[in-house]
């Protein structure tokens, strides 16, 4: 499969077929793979075996292929919230590069968004931005998503090491 062109008018004139999975124990090492290429932060073994293909999660995650080929996962988990509800964290979520302004990453969002909707004990949506990643606040933003806090000091292993704690009521 050639790689899609650069020219984002072209690639976003030229469209292109996805198709969405569950992560489960027999897929989720094409996960590990994608993740190491897209996110600033590695994860443990632990990691993908007790929150990511953990069933309850099933819900709110999901890898999107093109053909054969993982180009894009959202990962999530539920958390206790306040009053019997939950929250939903936004573990990690990424398109690779080459795929990015084909609307994948904006399908993934709408999909949980949509998907948690559903659900009548969810307080909100939630996740943490590298401060400086200016495009993925933006993006969230889109969806509705609002800045709550930043903390210091969150990432361990990358600078800066300040995040935003952004989330989206239900």
């Amino acid at each position: 499969m050639e790689a899609p062109s650069e020219d984002a008018k072209e690639r976003k004139a030229a469209g292109i077929k996805t198709y969405y999975t569950e992560v489960t124990p027999n897929n989720v090492g094409q996960l590990k793979c994608l993740n190491k290429h897209i996110l600033p932060v590695q994860y443990n073994e632990n990691f993908y075996k007790n929150d990511v293909i953990k069933e309850d999660n099933r819900d709110i995650t999901r890898m999107v292929y093109v053909s054969d080929m993982l180009v894009g996962a959202i990962c999530c988990r539920f958390e206790p919230a306040k009053k019997q509800r939950k929250r939903v964290y936004i573990m990690t979520f990424g398109v690779l590069k080459a795929y990015r302004g084909y609307g994948i990453g904006s399908k993934l969002l709408k999909w949980l968004i949509d998907a948690v909707a559903k659900k009548s004990d969810i307080q909100d949506i939630y996740l943490h931005v590298q401060v400086s990643n200016e495009q993925a606040i933006k993006f969230y933003e889109k969806f509705g998503f609002k800045n709550i806090r930043r903390k210091e000091n969150y990432y361990k292993k990358i600078s800066p090491p300040d995040c935003f704690e952004l989330a989206l009521a239900q």
